[in-house]
């Protein structure tokens, strides 16, 4: 099949081959740049004081987190870009096979003095953090291997026949409606998470949590058969290693990934050992003497399936092996303890702090959760001593 098109003498600024389309009642045209075309074409969208036009105001922090992004891995992904553009400026000659009719593959073209009113939309601090990555590797060449890299990437482009900034507007935030990930799938694609890792580990290797963790589903229903769910547990060990106050930075995160089995051994001992030796409920699981179909009517006597509960324990981990490497006597007194839902004045986790006499949901407030970590392992100290 031979493809033909019109006269392309004349000069202009952009011209790529795209497809066109409908939608909303615009056409739209799809095309890919490559990042350094991408950088002189768009050189008056990265202010950062104003809203220009379309966009909203830019946060040079986020920009920062996808330049670097960029610029330490390979195999980064960036989204579409989306453009809007007068369709007075615009042209598209239609390649023709022979004998048929032109298709909806094509030439766009935009002539150079109309290629700055392209309005960006959305997209500005992906455009602003390849603009920021392509001006660091410049300005030293140990990274010209990855400058020249960059250079043979492209990005996708949506660019809409669209003139009107407060059309654009309403665009982008239509575009905001995509719904967010879920957390629990986060939990199970994301695998540059040392923790995510972590617990999909355990949910293969763990006898207390193998078939006992919600993967479709960011929190456990009351009558599931679960006990918590994979992004919870991810949740519950991040707090094991780094205690509740904590927060895993990327240089952990990464010390973790290159020695995962230090971490997975970690996890285990903490699952596997103290929690069935804190509770007799995880006990009982890991033992047989408890059947996965019996846990949501168990859930009217213990909160013991709780995650908050479950996070608890990994909180008082973390805060009571920083000082002992004994973990048993933490183990003892939790285990000596009443997780009655609905409980009163002498309960644990009401005289912690987590949990409202009477109550049978524990309190998920950062502070609370802090106070009953604190607690719990200042009486387990008492009770010791």
């Amino acid at each position: 099949m031979v493809l033909s098109n019109a006269d392309n003498s004349k000069q202009h600024g952009l011209c790529v081959p795209a497809h066109r389309f409908r939608q909303g009642g615009r056409d739209v045209y799809a095309f890919a740049l490559d990042l350094r075309t991408l950088d002189a074409l768009l050189p008056d969208r990265i202010d950062d004081r104003v809203v220009r036009d379309a966009n909203r105001q830019l946060t040079p922090s986020h920009a920062r987190g996808i330049q670097t992004y960029l610029q330490d891995r390979d195999n980064w992904l960036l989204g579409t870009l989306m453009l809007g553009i007068d369709p007075g400026v615009v042209e598209f000659q239609p390649y023709i096979a022979d004998g048929d009719a032109p298709m909806t593959v094509g030439e766009l073209r935009i002539s150079g003095d109309y290629v700055s009113a392209m309005k960006m939309f959305d997209g500005q601090h992906r455009r602003r953090a390849i603009k920021d990555a392509i001006r660091q590797l410049e300005s030293d060449e140990r990274h010209s291997d990855k400058l020249a890299y960059l250079g043979k990437a492209s990005v996708p482009i949506m660019l809409y026949a669209e003139a009107d900034t407060s059309a654009l507007r309403q665009m982008f935030a239509d575009a905001a409606q995509t719904k967010t990930i879920e957390r629990n799938t986060v939990a199970r694609f994301d695998l540059r998470d040392a923790f995510n890792l972590a617990a999909l580990w355990l949910e293969e290797h763990s006898d207390l949590f193998v078939g006992r963790v919600e993967m479709e589903r960011a929190s456990v229903p009351r009558t599931s058969t679960n006990i918590i769910a994979i992004n919870q547990l991810a949740a519950a060990l991040k707090t094991l290693v780094v205690g509740y106050k904590g927060r895993v930075s990327k240089d952990l995160n990464e010390s973790y990934m290159l020695n995962l089995e230090e971490l997975y051994e970690l996890c285990w001992v903490w699952a596997d050992d103290f929690m069935p030796a804190a509770r007799e409920e995880y006990d009982g699981l890991m033992a047989g003497e408890i059947d996965n179909s019996e846990i949501p009517e168990h859930r009217k006597s213990t909160l013991a399936y709780n995650a908050n509960v479950i996070r608890l324990f990994a909180g008082c981990y973390h805060e009571w092996v920083k000082d002992s490497s004994d973990w048993n006597p933490l183990a003892e007194f939790i285990r000596e303890e009443s997780l009655q839902p609905g409980s009163f004045e002498g309960a644990i986790l009401v005289d912690a702090g987590l949990i409202v006499p009477g109550s049978i949901t524990p309190l998920a407030r950062s502070q609370a959760m802090t106070t009953a970590v604190d607690y719990i392992v200042r009486q387990a100290g008492k009770s010791r001593s």
